[in-house]
């Protein structure tokens, strides 16, 4: 097993882009077998996690996506986004994704608090993120780290709609202090 201490979160790069599309596939099936049809998932995954719509999101500013590795192998990745508000700074975790067999050992947990540091530093005040209402192993996880309800809403996936719970956490100084 791996613990917390072995496994490394660093900003993503051009050339982690294929293995993040792999890791959204593989955690997509795993994760939304059951809700999602797998035509949808399909249609869905080709088009947010083909690699050249990806690359805008690397080195590019407002946006934060990081990756996670364990023995130089990358196993999950997070993304979070600035969100245009008029009088106050958000970001949204927009994606934050862990190969099945990875999870449970601490890198999700490492990358949500890499990127609440990250924001923190950047003057965010508030972080959102949108989990799938059946999603209850998700929605505790953001639970357990600050995240509390702020709606839910629905989103058209290919032919369904998808219900959504939507969450938000402050971000303040307490997260530059967060290991």
């Amino acid at each position: 097993m791996i613990n917390q201490k072995e496994h490394l979160v660093r900003l993503v790069t051009y050339a982690d882009l294929p293995e993040i599309a792999h890791i959204a596939r593989v955690t997509w099936d795993d994760t939304y077998n059951d809700t999602i049809a797998s035509e949808n998932r399909r249609v869905f995954l080709e088009r947010a996690y083909k690699v050249e719509n990806l690359e805008s999101a690397v080195d590019t500013p407002g946006h934060w996506f990081y990756v996670a590795e364990v023995d130089k192998e990358v196993v999950g990745f997070g993304h979070f986004l600035k969100r245009y508000h008029p009088t106050q700074a958000r970001a949204e975790l927009v994606r934050l994704y862990v190969l099945p067999h990875c999870q449970n050992m601490g890198i999700g947990t490492t990358i949500l608090k890499t990127g609440f540091a990250t924001l923190a530093s950047a003057g965010i005040e508030q972080c959102f993120v949108s989990v799938q209402a059946s999603n209850m192993m998700a929605r505790k996880f953001y639970e357990r780290y600050g995240f509390s309800y702020h709606r839910n809403h629905g989103q058209f996936l290919g032919t369904q709609i998808i219900t959504l719970v939507e969450y938000v956490r402050p971000i303040g100084e307490a997260d530059l202090r967060e290991e």
